[in-house]
């Protein structure tokens, strides 16, 4: 069974670092993320990376019950390394993605990566045809 339970821990105002838990996500709010993130790409033709966190920050908050967990308490009290946990959450536990189908994923393209650069190699030991087109 995987682990449902959510764990953050931020850095408060006053230094000192605190953990909050959330172990139940209602699908409303999973409808509700959707919502925010198409009106985002509505808004701006291309949102920035920082559009997503700003409002991934906000929704993850969201998710507590406890008033101290903020958007700027997110974005203040996490170090910049650790961020990528803000999306893993939702990506992960509010949206439902699985962890492994994205390793999959990864490997797959690796994989072919691999194979096309394999096939690159090969083709440079072939001699150089000439593409030049001659006058007439």
């Amino acid at each position: 069974m995987e682990e449902r339970t959510i764990k953050l821990e931020l850095v408060m105002s006053d230094g000192k670092t605190k953990k909050f838990l959330c172990d139940f996500i209602p699908q409303s709010k999973r409808l509700e993320y959707i919502r925010k993130e198409m009106a985002l790409q509505a808004e701006k033709e291309e949102p920035s990376q920082n559009d997503y966190d700003e409002i991934q920050a906000e929704f993850v908050a969201s998710l507590f019950d406890e008033e101290e967990v903020t958007k700027d308490a997110i974005l203040n009290g996490m170090d910049a390394q650790d961020f990528p946990k803000i999306y893993d959450i939702i990506r992960y536990r509010v949206l439902g993605f699985k962890r492994e189908d994205d390793e999959a994923l990864k490997k797959a393209v690796a994989d072919q990566l691999l194979v096309g650069q394999d096939t690159t190699i090969s083709n440079s030991n072939l001699p150089e045809q000439s593409s030049q087109i001659s006058p007439e």
